[in-house]
């Protein structure tokens, strides 16, 4: 009886891993497409263009495939005037980046004080904070100002969005 138990076992795991694929390469996640082009920003009483282009690397996976997900993604955000830009991280579903700036703010005697920006945004709106500290004789605060996204146009020349070689097995060193 206990012959019987460990072989229908052993058939039970056999049949698992042929449906699995063991042994065989899985298929590599279809790209997902993630932000690339020019976008029109928009919020109270500002506007500009960001021009915005991803520089990613194949996650690693199960070292089979190359998984090809936004998680390995770096957006970069090409600054517009008087609008700030850097390099966004996905966190959250969000893509976000975080900008010092040295006269981010205009005290009331003329002089200018630093701001951070904190910006968080999808394909569609955002968010931008711009955090001060106790500078100018004012209380440290946070501006919270809402955005929009919209496309505008894809970028004069096209970007590999994967263009590091990684090889294959093993722990997939990128180059």
């Amino acid at each position: 009886m206990k012959m019987l138990r460990g072989l229908a076992a052993v058939a039970v795991l056999a049949g698992a891993s042929v449906g699995l694929g063991v042994g065989a390469a899985a298929p590599a996640m279809a790209d997902v497409p993630v932000m690339q082009g020019e976008y029109n920003y928009v919020s109270e009483g500002q506007t500009g263009v960001w021009t915005i282009y991803p520089t990613c690397v194949p996650v690693v996976g199960d070292l089979r495939e190359p998984l090809y997900l936004p998680v390995g993604c770096t957006l970069h955000v090409g600054p517009s005037p008087g609008l700030s830009g850097g390099d966004a991280r996905q966190t959250g579903g969000l893509w976000t980046f975080t900008t010092n700036k040295r006269e981010g703010m205009k005290c009331p005697d003329g002089s200018f004080a630093p701001t951070t920006e904190e910006v968080s945004f999808n394909e569609t709106s955002g968010t931008r904070r711009i955090l001060h500290t106790g500078v100018c004789g004012l209380q440290p605060g946070m501006i919270e100002v809402p955005f929009t996204l919209s496309f505008k146009q894809p970028l004069p020349i096209p970007v590999d969005q994967y263009p590091l070689i990684c090889e294959p097995g093993g722990l997939r060193r990128c180059f």
